[in-house]
């Protein structure tokens, strides 16, 4: 913490004094009395189902690497309910804890090189990603240790999402052995 000299604070509530103490009002012109304020009219731009795709799907990585963390099946299960379908979440909270019994967290993340989202049908879409996963894995939060890599500098990737309830979930993922280029 920096100490403050005594003649400085003195200098500085002077100065203070002398500003507050004039010995005539200002001549200050106080402006029209407005009329009524309009608010400008403003509408929140709305995305669009790609923009929507996308979102649910890179928010399902980051939700899963949370609910890992959370070591915990019940903020798991929280976490997860806005990213898959309510009949998939115990299934994925099930392999959760066979990990929070190795003690393992995540790190990292992945990093998304979206190529494709195809809306696939009426409330059904997919998105085709040459994701790179070699930022992101597994370690034993308890000694630090990388204890698995989620993946390879870059997998074809294809996921499913379904639009239930005004929400994209993610129903499931396909690696495929293809170029990502």
């Amino acid at each position: 913490m920096a100490k403050v000299l005594p003649g400085a604070v003195l200098t500085a509530l002077a100065v203070a004094a002398v500003a507050g103490c004039g010995s005539h009002p200002a001549a200050v012109m106080l402006p029209r009395k407005p009329t009524a304020a309009q608010l400008a009219r403003v509408s929140p731009t709305r995305l669009s189902t790609r923009q929507l795709v996308i979102a649910a799907y890179e928010g399902y990585w980051r939700a899963t690497n949370e609910a890992v963390d959370s070591r915990n099946p019940a903020s798991a299960k929280a976490i997860l309910a806005a990213y898959i379908p309510s009949r998939s979440v115990p299934g994925l909270v099930k392999g959760m804890s066979a990990m929070w019994r190795r003690h393992e967290v995540v790190y990292g993340s992945p990093v998304f090189h979206i190529m494709a989202v195809k809306i696939t049908g009426n409330q059904t879409a997919a998105v085709q990603d040459c994701i790179d996963l070699s930022h992101m894995g597994f370690e034993d939060s308890q000694t630090g240790q990388v204890v698995g890599g989620s993946g390879q500098k870059h997998d074809y990737l294809i996921t499913t999402l379904v639009c239930e309830h005004g929400r994209w979930l993610v129903t499931g993922a396909i690696p495929v052995v293809r170029s990502c280029t």
